[in-house]
Order: structure tokens, then C-alpha cells, then sequence
């Protein structure tokens, strides 16, 4: 088991005797009746336990007719700056995650030194930190100083260590410049970031190639960390972008994450199958390659996603300025609708959020009707918005098919993710996977649809992903683990958020435990907040550990 130790964890938790429950223990057995034995923050023991085993002053909680799960980890999330600004946790713990991974698709906020004022201040007036703090290791104190509800643990994204160095410049890193990334890398690593994390289909990771990807990850396979990648295009580039993933763990020897695995546009629906058969095949020959998934057929994203690298390629201002100009809008606009063509067509991209009030409207419409209603062209609606919103729009992007994704869901070496982040509740209209992802795949694939069995399902949401993490201490329900763990009605629990009401909570949660504190009682949040920030490092003397060299283990803060 790997030690954990907090100052703020020190004082003293309760017991409870979890009675009667239907165990999911996360391995993926056949689930067992009995009951579950917390203990200082700790699985104590689970199964039949005789009444001479239970202290005196145990909490017991009759669950007949619930299950008992681990807490759900998703290692995928964009909750970086929300773990601080909104520790409750509310969208996380609705679906039963205890443990959130910061820091996805190459951006992380690790280094608060070039925000702007009002970016920090946000922090400042609405959080209880009151100090920047730059790498991974000042992230994690402001998240312990923040006391989040659930756990979290971070990547460090490439793109940040990419505009630490040539900022948006779309050239290739020098020589020099490579040694300075993996330099960075490693400080990082040895602060406790779990992994590194890509993006190749936003700036400024479109501009990175396959030795920059790799430099930054070679101290990340020191460190026994993963790479996790949102590839450079998941449409018709799908099988050669998967087959970039390979040439850089070739490269450098990481162990690598394929970012929610999918396949955009009618054209392309198919090739998830091909893409996990490439992955099968480098593990086959001992290249450890894996992905995650989101159970939905939209993507979220931003508008500015529509528009081809060359536009990006020297930062937003460019971008903007660019856009004004005739001939450079022109070009602009006829790439833009050609790609969005590919990916299935304008009517398939909704808006989600804009920042001013008079294009509020348009929240919930997709880009064809709004086109048709200013009587313009798709292409022209978009760049109109784009500039006015200054690049800042988020959509949704309905592109992939509901076979691709039940081939992710059913490939043995998937996790599930959300994809989303621990949102500010009951404001604007989020991706509904920010709200119910878990519940989805435990309810509509698992119960209702049965393309899946509801033990394979939980282990895609526990001790998989704690594998891809490297915990040995979470993920599982044993003797020893940190009791994070989901009480829920498998007949009932099923998501409700929907994309034009993304507000609707999950049903049939009826409890959470965060390191053996109830965090939700019926229900209902109880306002414990016990997360720790988990921290990696590498397992340098501890031979008694059972661990080689490399791997990680998770102290926590």
C-alpha cells in the first residue's frame, strides 16, 4: 500500500459499518454481498464482518438493496482553477468522483506569473488563497489551503511549457530550447505531477512535432508518470494522428493515454475500432498505449477550433487583427468551411457560452439556424461571432456515432472520463458530461442497454484508472485503501442532465465518502470537505514497498 500523510488529515475521523451492501469491489469480479468497515479514513475491512470486529462507537448504515463501490476517478478533467474557486464539489460528487486529474489536453494552471489581473483577482476575492504560486507544487498547496471535497491530482501541461519557452510562435523548438522543455518537465515531475498532458488540435500544441513531444516526456517515464494526449485530429487524420501518438512513446518510452478516444464526422465513423486495433498492437509489442472515453456523441470545445493553424499560428491578437483584414479572412473563411464540411457540417456545431449579453441568444442554436436568421452564411456567422467574442466561445459539436463509442466503452483497457470540470452550479449550459458521465455509463449502457456488465463498468471508473495513475492505495475496496467510495441503487442511478438543461443531477447516489468522511448523505452534499492533494514521486528507497524503480506513489497534501 502506498503511505499518505497530511497535517490536515490528522484529526481524527469516524467509523462506520457500511450493512448489507452489494460490494462492486472495482476489480471487475461478479459484486458480493456484505459489508464495509471504515476506519480512520481507511478500509478497514470488508465481507462478513463478525460484531466482535466492529468498535463500539461505529456509524452503521443499513444499505440493503444499494451497492458499495470505489469512488469514481476521472482522469480527465478541466477543474484546474474550480478546484480552488468552488471546493464544494457539488457536480463531482453528484456523480460519485472522488478524485479529479487537472491539467488535460496541454493546459494546466500551474503558473499564475502572466495572468492578468482580473483572472487573478477572481481567485483572490472568491477562494480562501491569497497567494500566486507557479508549478505543480504551489498548485497543490493552494488546492490544500483551498480544502476541496474531493481529491486532486495533476498533469502539467506541454503547451504551458511550450509558451514558457517560444510562447505562440509556431516554429519548432531549437536544440537548446528542447533541453530547456525537458528541464522544466522534470522540475515538474519532481513536484509530484502524475503525468504530462498534450493538446495537438489547439495552440500552441498544433505546432509541437514528434521530438518536442518527446523530450518533455522522457522525464515523465522516469518518474513511471503518462502521457496523456488529445491528438492532432480525430476526423479524417483519425489513424495518422494515433499513429504520431506511437512515434513519440516509441521515442521516449512513456507510457501514453490516447484523450477521450472518438471519431468525428459521418465520413470517419468506424475508425475507433482501427485506432484501439494500432494501440493493441504497440501493447502487444511491449509499448504500453491505452485511451479514455466520454459516453456522449458530442464534443465541447471552442469555436475557434474551426479555424486552420496558420490563422493561430502567432497568437490571439494576430488572430484578430488577421480576421479584419480582407484577404486574410477570405482564405480564413474558405479553409474553416471546408474542415467543418469534413467533420460533418455547420448544423452539427451548437453554441454553448458567450460572454456578452446580446449574443445570448444564440446559446443552445447551432450556427446553421443562427446563419439562416441573420440571413449570412454559416462561415460568416462564426468568424462575425469569433471576433466579437473575441475568440471565446464554447460549443458543442455533435459529430461522432453511438457504435464508435460503445467500441471504446466495451475495449477492455478504456477509462471512463468526464471530460468536463467542477463547473459553478446552475450557471450558464455546460456539456452535460460535466453533470452525469458516471451515472450515464452505470445506467443507460450498463443497466438499460447492457452492452456492458455493471462490474466491468465500475472498474473502468476505479481501480483502471488508479492503475493508469499509479495509485496503490485507491481504486479498489480493501483492506488499507483510502475509503473513498460510492454508495448507489443499480437499479435507479442514471444520469438526467441533458444539453439544452445540463442542470439536472444524477438519481440514485445516495451517498459519498472522501478518505473515510461522508461528503453526501442522502442525497445531499453535507459540507465535509477532507480531499487532499495527491502528490507523485518516485519510489526511490523503499524496497520493502514491493515497487521497482519508476513507479509513483502519492503522498498527499
Amino acid at each position: 500500500m502506498r503511505g499518505c500523510h497530511s497535517g490536515a488529515q490528522s484529526s481524527k475521523k469516524p467509523t462506520y459499518l457500511l450493512e448489507n451492501a452489494l460490494v462492486f469491489d472495482g476489480t471487475g469480479s461478479k459484486p458480493k454481498e456484505g459489508s464495509v468497515l471504515i476506519v480512520s479514513g481507511k478500509v478497514a475491512q470488508w465481507g462478513y464482518i463478525p460484531s466482535s470486529r466492529v468498535p463500539q462507537e461505529a456509524e452503521r448504515m443499513d444499505l440493503r438493496g444499494l451497492a458499495v463501490s470505489p469512488g469514481f476517478i476521472n482522469i480527465h478533467s478541466h477543474s484546474d482553477t474550480q478546484m480552488i474557486l468552488h471546493p464544494e464539489c457539488k457536480t463531482l460528487l453528484a456523480q460519485g468522483i472522488t478524485t479529479e486529474v487537472i491539467g488535460n489536453c496541454g493546459g494546466s494552471d500551474l503558473d499564475t506569473s502572466g495572468w492578468n489581473d482580473g483572472s487573478w483577482q477572481d481567485i483572490f476575492d472568491n477562494s480562501d488563497v491569497k497567494e500566486k504560486w507557479d508549478g505543480v507544487r504551489g498548485y497543490l498547496d493552494a488546492v490544500r489551503a483551498a480544502r476541496p471535497a474531493a481529491n486532486t491530482a495533476a498533469l502539467f501541461g506541454h503547451g504551458d511549457v511550450r509558451r514558457r519557452i517560444v510562447g505562440d510562435d509556431g516554429r519548432p523548438m531549437t536544440p537548446d530550447e528542447l533541453k530547456q522543455a525537458e528541464a522544466i518537465a522534470q522540475r515538474w515531475m519532481e513536484e509530484g505531477a502524475f503525468g504530462v498532458s498534450s493538446g495537438l488540435e489547439y495552440v500552441p500544441g498544433r505546432f509541437a512535432n514528434v521530438e518536442e513531444l518527446a523530450a518533455v516526456s522522457r522525464p515523465v517515464r522516469a518518474f513511471g508518470g503518462f502521457h496523456a494526449c488529445h491528438m492532432r485530429n480525430e476526423g479524417p487524420d483519425l489513424l495518422r494522428s494515433i499513429q504520431e501518438c506511437i512515434d513519440v512513446t516509441a521515442k521516449s518510452g512513456v507510457r501514453f493515454e490516447v484523450s477521450h478516444i472518438k471519431a468525428c464526422g459521418p465520413d470517419n465513423w468506424g475508425k475507433v475500432r482501427e485506432a484501439l486495433e494500432m494501440l493493441d498492437n504497440q501493447r502487444a509489442q511491449g509499448l504500453e498505449m491505452t485511451a479514455d472515453f466520454y459516453p456522449y456523441l458530442a464534443s465541447s470545445t471552442g469555436l475557434a477550433i474551426v479555424l486552420p493553424d496558420w490563422v493561430l499560428e502567432k497568437g490571439k491578437q494576430n488572430a484578430l487583427e488577421g480576421l479584419r483584414q480582407a484577404d486574410f479572412r477570405r482564405r480564413a473563411e474558405e479553409e474553416s468551411d471546408r474542415r467543418t464540411v469534413i467533420q460533418g457540417g455547420w448544423d452539427r456545431i451548437v453554441i454553448c457560452a458567450v460572454k456578452k449579453p446580446e449574443n445570448k441568444w444564440m446559446e443552445g442554436k447551432n450556427l446553421g439556424e443562427i446563419a439562416a436568421s441573420q440571413g449570412k452564411s454559416p462561415v460568416v456567422t462564426a468568424i462575425d461571432l469569433l471576433l466579437d467574442e473575441n475568440l471565446e466561445v464554447r460549443i458543442a459539436r455533435f459529430a461522432m456515432s453511438e457504435e464508435d463509442m460503445i467500441t471504446a466503452l466495451t475495449h477492455p483497457e478504456t477509462c471512463v472520463v468526464t471530460d468536463g470540470s467542477n463547473t459553478v452550479p446552475e450557471k450558464g449550459k455546460p456539456h452535460p458530461r460535466s453533470v452525469g458521465t458516471f451515472p450515464r455509463v452505470l445506467g443507460r449502457y450498463a443497466r438499460e442497454k447492457g452492452v456492458i456488465s455493471m462490474e466491468e463498468a465500475v472498474r473502468k471508473m476505479t481501480s483502471l484508472p488508479a492503475r493508469r495513475l499509479g495509485l496503490t492505495d485507491r481504486g479498489l475496496v480493501a483492506p488499507g485503501y483510502w475509503a473513498d467510495l460510492v454508495v448507489f441503487d443499480p437499479d435507479t442511478i442514471a444520469d438526467k442532465a441533458t444539453y439544452e438543461d445540463p442542470w439536472q443531477y444524477p438519481v440514485g447516489i445516495f451517498a459519498v465518502f472522501v478518505n473515510g468522511e461522508m461528503v453526501v448523505k442522502d442525497g445531499e452534499l453535507t459540507g465535509a470537505r477532507p480531499g487532499m492533494a495527491l502528490r507523485a514521486a518516485r519510489m526511490r528507497s523503499e524496497p520493502k514497498s514491493g515497487f521497482s524503480q519508476g513507479h509513483v506513489r502519492a503522498p498527499c497534501a
